[in-house]
């Protein structure tokens, strides 16, 4: 029943002074305590918590167009309260989202094309309605809704007519409304350009801006006045919507403020080459005279592909870049902290050092390593805007120069259970995250754990996990809560777990496979959800290891 500590041993004596709250009952003698068992751990975890550096925290991930929604993806209407109120109540403080821009290529949040505006698919209908900017009648969905994947196609060609009646009642006021002409004014920084790209582009029959006509494609000023004179209802569309957009989701950041929930963004470090961003500022990238991309981003061949990953986002040039003070960069940070609390930087080794392909390469095999801007960046960002609460991704094959890096900038890495279990890479004493590191049971580029450990690793792998997990091997589900709780006892600072994960669903909810076209970035959760979600079972974790 009763154990003797030598005080001494813990956090350099801080222990004893936490322990003075039962010295009574057990006091400190020449350094050694009689305490008994049941009494230790809240002691110890008491200690250990007064010693970090850093609050533990607990949160969830779960990108918004993954709510249910009457309308058929997922938005920022009474759901996305309603997953506030229940992360709250299951003792998490943040909500990590994947990017709010609007998707490019295959419907991906990480193609598209603008770095500074939000997805339209987002914006709640509901209130359209309340505002009177459109009917009952008008906003019923023409197909069965409900399931467990977004019909993007359908999707948006019912919000595109949703929204087009909404503007059309909003314009009549438009003018005498001070909120939306303030909102104009403030963003007009990229809102403008934003405006004019999308609405040449639909004009243009959805064409790339590098097959526009040369004048618009160089931006000839005489070219681009007539265009916004011409496009001018098109142009206020977009505005319209960026409004209203950007109006629904300060309100729903600003309740998960209230509730205790920080939103933890997400940066991807490349803009697509058919964005506004390029078509705007043409000579901070690695561009053609016609405006394609003479160098492209993607990473060399490696353990998952054997001719790499081109990805196609045109490389930055980054003298022009430093020339300019990095300028485009601060702003879109600032943007980006109007938004969310917290940012991950996806593929942070890039601005160490990024593999170079030729523009017209159709593979990654053929490139080369260019050495990053490093700390410098981050050093000017951090001048301009102070110190910026920032995730690194730094997932694959990561240098020591990678690193070194992010240890100097003092930036949160990334460690992902399935990845660790999955190589080994447990260690003598087994599994052991820095503080200063986020856990994840698994990404939205993973399978969910359930799907992870009834199909990606073999059946003497699944005998180790579930022996470490404690935890019966024939039973994933009872292996993914056992991954939850594994996360939640790691020594890192936040412990993150994706929602699939949280309601023990398998590969049927995967959100995303790298590499792949067609099923990704669908799905989303039934209606009933909350029934199934354990937020008492979530709080208890968050109070047995102090998140």
């Amino acid at each position: 029943e009763y154990i003797d500590i030598d005080v001494s041993d813990f956090v350099e004596g801080e222990l004893e002074d936490v322990l003075s709250e039962k010295g009574e009952r057990y006091p400190v003698v020449r350094g050694r305590l009689h305490l008994k068992l049941q009494d230790l751990r809240p002691l110890v975890l008491k200690a250990v918590r007064s010693a970090r550096k850093y609050q533990r925290q607990a949160g969830v991930l779960l990108h918004p167009t993954s709510l249910p929604s009457k309308y058929g993806v997922g938005d920022f209407g009474k759901e996305a309260y309603k997953f506030v109120d229940f992360l709250q109540k299951a003792g998490q403080s943040v909500w990590q989202i994947l990017p709010l821009g609007p998707v490019g290529f295959g419907y991906s949040p990480y193609q598209s094309p603008s770095a500074f505006a939000g997805n339209p698919l987002l914006i709640d209908i509901d209130e359209l309605i309340e505002k009177k900017w459109l009917s009952t009648s008008e906003a019923k969905l023409p197909y069965a809704a409900g399931g467990s994947f977004v019909d993007f196609e359908r999707v948006l060609a019912f919000k595109s007519k949703c929204f087009k009646k909404a503007y059309a009642k909003f314009a009549k006021t438009a003018d005498s409304d001070g909120e939306y002409q303030a909102f104009c004014e403030t963003e007009a920084y990229w809102l403008d350009d934003y405006a004019l790209f999308m609405a040449i582009k639909k004009e243009q029959k959805g064409g790339s801006w590098t097959e526009w006509p040369k004048t618009l494609r160089h931006r000839d000023k005489q070219a681009l006045k007539v265009m916004k004179e011409r496009l001018q209802d098109s142009i206020g569309l977009e505005k319209f919507m960026q409004y209203i957009f950007h109006s629904q989701w300060q309100r729903l950041h600003d309740y998960a403020k209230n509730h205790g929930i920080a939103i933890m963004g997400d940066m991807p470090i490349f803009i697509s080459q058919d964005s506004a961003d390029v078509w705007a500022n043409q000579k901070l990238f690695d561009l053609n005279a016609d405006g394609t991309a003479k160098t492209v981003a993607g990473v060399p061949p490696d353990y998952f592909s054997a001719t790499g990953q081109l990805w196609g986002n045109p490389q930055y040039d980054w003298k022009a870049m430093k020339d300019e003070n990095y300028g485009w960069w601060k702003k879109r940070f600032k943007k980006l902290y109007q938004l969310v609390d917290i940012v991950r930087i996806d593929h942070f080794r890039g601005f160490e050092s990024y593999w170079e392909v030729d523009g017209k390469a159709e593979t990654a095999i053929n490139g080369r390593w260019l050495q990053g801007p490093g700390k410098p960046f981050f050093d000017e960002i951090k001048k301009e805007l102070g110190n910026l609460p920032i995730v690194a991704e730094d997932l694959g094959i990561i240098t020591d120069e990678v690193e070194a890096l992010r240890e100097a900038c003092d930036f949160p890495g990334m460690k992902v259970l399935h990845f660790t279990l999955h190589f080994g890479d447990l260690g003598r004493f087994g599994f052991v995250a820095p503080e200063n590191s986020i856990v994840y049971t698994g990404t939205h580029d993973n399978n969910t754990t359930v799907g992870w450990y009834t199909h990606d690793i073999d059946d003497t792998m699944r005998a180790a996990v579930g022996g470490l997990l404690h935890a019966r091997s024939d039973h994933p589900k009872e292996i993914c809560k056992g991954m939850v709780e594994f996360a939640y006892a790691s020594g890192a600072r936040l412990a993150m777990v994706p929602m699939q994960d949280v309601l023990g669903m398998d590969e049927r909810s995967r959100m995303n496979t790298p590499g792949t076209v067609g099923f990704n970035w669908k799905w989303c959760l039934k209606p009933n959800y909350l029934l199934e979600a354990d937020a008492g079972w979530l709080k208890k974790l968050c109070e047995r290891y102090g998140r």
